[in-house]
C-alpha cells in the first residue's frame, strides 16, 4: 500500500477551456470543470502556474472540457509547458482525451502523467456523445502508451446504467492487456442537474470490478477522487481492508485514521520517484 492522495497545497488543477465544454455528459454538463482555475491561453497558462508556484505548487493536473471529437484543446498549451518544465521542474498531469499521434508524441519530455479516461464501455461512450467511433479510445490508449509520456493512467467509470458485468469486464480485461502504469477506477456520482441525478449507486456492486482489475494488474490499481459519499465510506474501508487498491484518493477521514494512511499532497497517479516531494 502507498497511500492516501489529497490535493492541498502542492498541487492544483488548471482548466484550459474554462467552464467550457462541447460535451454534455450523462453524470457531468460541465459541472466538474466550472470549479476549476481557468487559463485559457498560454499566455495566461504561463503566468498561473508562475504564480501558483511562487506559492508553493509544485504539481498541475491540466484539464478542461473536450470538442466534439472527444479532445481537450492542448497542443497550443505544450510549448509553454515545456518552458515551464524546463525552468522550474514542476509536474504535469494532463486530462487530454483523444489526440493525434502527433500530439502524443509531443507531450514526450513535457508531461509526466496521462490520466486517460477510457470511455471504452457501451455505458461510458454513450454518456459522453461524442462523434468519434468508439474504437478511437483503444487506439489512442495504445499510442499513448506506446509512443507518448511514461505514466499513462486509463481511468475506468463504474456505476453508469447502461453498462453490464460483461461490458466493464472486457473493458477492465483489454486494459489490463495493454499494461500500463496504473488502472484507475471512478464510481459515477449522480450529479443534481444532469440526467444522473436519480441513479442509485450500490458499493456492493462496484468492488467486484475493482478486484477483478486489481488482480489483472497484478495490484496496479487506484481509487481516483470521482465516487459517491453516500457510499465512500464502506467502499474505502473495503478496498483498503481487501487490498484492492494501492492508492485512494480523498480517502474517507475515518479510513485515513483506521488504517494510519501515509498521504500525499497530489494527484493519485504521482509516479513513485516524486512521492517523497509530496508526501505531508
Amino acid at each position: 500500500m502507498i497511500g492516501g492522495f489529497i490535493s492541498k497545497s502542492k498541487f492544483t488543477t488548471i482548466s484550459v477551456t474554462g467552464g467550457q465544454c462541447s460535451l454534455n455528459c450523462f453524470y457531468c454538463g460541465s459541472k466538474y470543470i466550472s470549479s476549476m482555475e481557468g487559463a485559457m491561453s498560454p499566455e495566461v497558462f504561463e503566468k498561473t502556474v508562475r504564480k501558483l508556484y511562487s506559492g508553493g505548487v509544485r504539481g498541475f493536473l491540466v484539464s478542461g472540457g473536450f470538442d466534439r471529437e472527444g479532445k481537450l484543446p492542448v497542443t497550443s498549451f505544450l510549448p509553454v509547458m515545456r518552458k515551464l518544465k524546463r525552468e522550474l521542474d514542476v509536474v504535469f498531469n494532463l486530462h487530454p482525451g483523444l489526440q493525434s499521434r502527433q500530439t502524443i508524441e509531443e507531450m514526450r519530455g513535457v508531461i509526466d502523467i496521462v490520466d486517460f479516461e477510457f470511455a471504452y464501455s457501451p455505458g461510458a461512450y454513450q454518456a459522453k456523445g461524442i462523434k468519434v467511433e468508439r474504437e478511437a479510445y483503444v487506439r489512442t490508449l495504445e499510442e499513448f502508451i506506446e509512443r507518448g509520456p511514461e505514466y499513462i493512467v486509463p481511468h475506468l467509470m463504474l456505476g453508469i446504467p447502461r453498462d453490464s458485468e460483461e461490458d466493464l469486464k472486457q473493458e477492465i480485461e483489454l486494459v489490463s492487456t495493454l499494461k500500463p502504469y496504473l488502472m484507475n477506477f471512478l464510481v459515477m456520482i449522480p450529479t443534481p442537474g444532469t440526467p444522473s441525478h436519480a441513479v442509485k449507486v450500490d458499493a456492493k456492486k462496484i468492488i467486484p470490478f475493482i478486484e477483478y482489475g486489481s488482480r489483472l494488474m497484478g495490484g496496479r490499481t487506484s481509487m481516483g477522487c470521482m465516487r459517491p459519499y453516500s457510499i465512500k465510506e464502506e467502499l474505502d474501508r473495503t478496498v483498503l481492508e481487501r487490498g484492492l487498491v494501492q492508492r485512494i484518493a480523498n480517502p474517507h477521514h475515518k479510513v485515513v485514521r483506521e488504517f494510519n494512511l501515509t498521504i500525499y499532497d497530489a494527484c493519485c497517479s504521482l509516479p513513485e520517484k516524486y512521492l517523497e516531494a509530496f508526501r505531508v
